[in-house]
């Protein structure tokens, strides 16, 4: 804890600085100091654009938020369905989060379910349950009809193409206070385009008709989505769409509450329906990326695919590498000779690299490492998400290996922070982690990316190291703990990188004095760091607490939820989200524990991993929610949480 100590007083005239900035701001968000101090506050400012950016009010709140699911077996088109009525919503103008599950298997095994939130409001969260269930598979569907809402709508096909027993058929299984919805959805299908694969885009059809949902964007939808298809196979699904809509007009009797009244959303920003996995590739595009070595694993494999495919346009190389050891190795190579590298894993990889990592530490080397968790441990659970790499990814060493750790809470912060890791790991000359989870990994947004101009960071410019008559000492001891450095090979410029403890020089050194010596100075990036960082984003009131909560990663959207929900109920609440996750910013931790009478802290881990870190750090229990439900952390999990009384 050294670090904090270091820092701590550097760092508490720096937050009372952003307090006082933050006290004029609305919704308790930290503004930024202003021009002069852009190059330390810079990506504070960048937060603050893309969160302003994603709320979009420039259209009055027209009522709707609705959840959609489509539940099918893998191959029947759940997941492409849904694809396109993300894209249609959003250009109606309303907002989307979207998260499919998936089988780990291939085609033809397992439920596959397409989720799809669609709001008039900034997303947060995928919603509690299903406001409507679509069944392109019954069995697969009975499972799911648990999670419909009260007057939930379900669809379903009411021409199977065979005899199905009773216990097999959704319609066997409809209860009181469920609206359901009997289709043809197969007989239209073929009329469509003489087979049943069109079933999918018949039941979106049949969703616009019946909610009264404008058709124009659902044409734009499936001509994008089948671009490189034939002419007939657009037409064909343009044709099972209207078929489908027809037939709710003409052929169902509404009895639900869902009305999107045929209105579109006015928007005046440029939106971009993306993954977490997209942005962060992008953002690696960004930050000038030259190197990419990785070898697949799920959720992180996307990453690797975008990036063989465009890094070769900006003067880069990807390297499917033989393990996840090779591609570190690969890394820190790249990392040593001056060029910006990086890879990405998931728990398990990131297992077989840590021993390199520790390389990179010691010989101070920079590169990106981003890891998006999986439900573990082992092969574990490879499409189920969770959060409980942070012990790892801080900690996961021989001996003291310090390296920064960060972790965006959307889509859009997924391209922001993946830049700015590439700037501190130059800066700072370590790796750095940027940690997503497969729920942030693949979910959908719409992003609005004006007001984001500039990720500049600028903890430390780098200092490139000029000859001279005295031999270069790459490890200088310095106030911060950045040295000068060099490209490997330059004339006068050469020195000695290793895995063994060294001198200023790089040569072994193997004394108590100059371990103590060169073990603060990497610490010492962290306090550099910590002095430097913005303050944590900051919600609700600023002064005494009912409620704080903490939260951090995916499942910041949660807590945020939470609060409003908790906030409506009367209970004084606010929460605390930081992006830096190590080293952590102590003293606001101690501050915000303060005035909180109880302290809750919410994250997808058995353990609590950060809940142990934060006790650690204030000296004081928590109340932990510590979720492993193999999905997004549940925003009612964190409401009961809170309404349980004093700690």
């Amino acid at each position: 804890m050294g670090v904090h100590r270091l820092a701590e007083r550097r760092a508490a005239r720096s937050l009372r600085r952003q307090q006082h900035a933050r006290s004029g701001t609305a919704g308790g968000r930290a503004a930024p100091e202003g021009p002069e101090h852009r190059g330390h506050q810079g990506v504070h400012a960048v937060v603050e654009a893309v969160l302003s950016a994603q709320d979009n009010h420039d259209a009055a709140p027209s009522g709707i938020d609705v959840t959609i699911s489509l539940c099918g077996s893998a191959g029947d088109g759940a997941n492409s369905a849904g694809m396109i009525l993300n894209r249609a919503v959003a250009l109606m103008g309303y907002h989307i989060m979207n998260f499919d599950s998936y089988p780990a298997e291939i085609r033809g095994f397992g439920k596959s379910v397409a989720h799809t939130r669609v709001s008039d409001r900034r997303v947060l969260t995928p919603g509690a349950g299903t406001d409507c269930l679509v069944s392109l598979n019954d069995p697969h569907t009975i499972t799911e009809l648990g999670k419909l809402n009260p007057g939930g709508v379900i669809l379903y096909d009411s021409k199977p193409p065979d005899y199905v027993e009773e216990d097999q058929a959704v319609a066997g299984w409809i209860e009181p206070g469920m609206v359901a919805y009997g289709v043809p959805l197969r007989e239209l299908s073929n009329e469509a385009v003489q087979s049943a694969r069109a079933r999918n885009i018949v039941g979106l059809g049949v969703l616009a008709g019946l909610f009264r949902m404008p058709t124009e964007q659902f044409h734009d939808a499936i001509a994008q989505r089948f671009a490189s298809k034939a002419a007939r196979i657009i037409d064909g699904n343009l044709k099972a769409f209207d078929l489908g809509c027809a037939y709710a007009e003409t052929q169902l009797d509404k009895a639900d509450q869902i009305d999107f009244g045929g209105r579109t959303q006015p928007r005046s920003r440029e939106i971009e329906i993306l993954s977490g996995n997209e942005a962060a590739a992008r953002g690696c595009i960004d930050a000038g990326l030259r190197l990419y070595a990785g070898y697949p694993i799920t959720p992180a494999t996307k990453i690797m695919e975008i990036l063989a495919k465009e890094l070769p346009k900006h003067d880069g190389v990807v390297v499917q590498t033989e393990d996840e050891i090779a591609a570190i190795g690969h890394v820190i190579g790249g990392g040593f000779s001056g060029r910006r590298s990086a890879t990405a894993t998931s728990g398990p990889g990131l297992s077989l690299m840590v021993e390199a990592l520790n390389l990179a530490v010691m010989a101070e080397i920079p590169l990106v490492i981003i890891n998006s968790q999986r439900a573990g441990p082992s092969t574990g659970l490879p499409t189920k998400t969770e959060q409980s790499d942070l012990n790892l990814a801080i900690l996961g060493a021989s001996g003291d290996s310090p390296r920064p750790v960060l972790a965006p809470a959307d889509v859009a912060e997924c391209r922001l922070l993946c830049k700015v890791a590439f700037e501190l790991a130059d800066s700072l000359q370590t790796p750095v982690f940027v940690l997503l989870d497969l729920f942030l990994s693949n979910r959908y947004e719409d992003v609005a990316w004006d007001g984001v101009r500039d990720t500049s960071f600028g903890v430390h410019e780098p200092v490139h190291a000029v000859a001279g008559p005295e031999p270069f000492q790459r490890y200088a001891i310095t106030d911060d703990g950045i040295s000068p450095q060099s490209i490997p090979g330059e004339e006068g410029l050469f020195f000695t990188a290793s895995g063994l403890e060294h001198n200023e020089l790089g040569m072994p050194n193997y004394s108590a004095t100059n371990h103590q010596r060169m073990t603060a100075k990497r610490f010492r990036k962290l306090a550099t760091l910590l002095e430097r960082w913005p303050a944590p984003e900051m919600v609700g009131p600023d002064d005494e607490l009912d409620v704080g909560i903490l939260s951090w990663g995916s499942s910041i959207g949660a807590a945020k939820e939470a609060l409003e929900q908790l906030q409506t109920q009367g209970i004084r609440a606010g929460g605390m989200f930081p992006r830096l996750l190590w080293p952590l910013n102590e003293l606001a931790l101690r501050q915000f524990a303060k005035r909180s009478k109880v302290l809750l802290v919410a994250e997808m881990n058995a353990a609590g991993q950060f809940a142990s870190l934060v006790e650690a750090a204030i000296g004081r229990r928590v109340r932990r929610v510590a979720e492993i439900c193999a999905g997004p952390l549940p925003v009612e999990a964190i409401v009961r949480a809170a309404q349980g009384g004093d700690q």
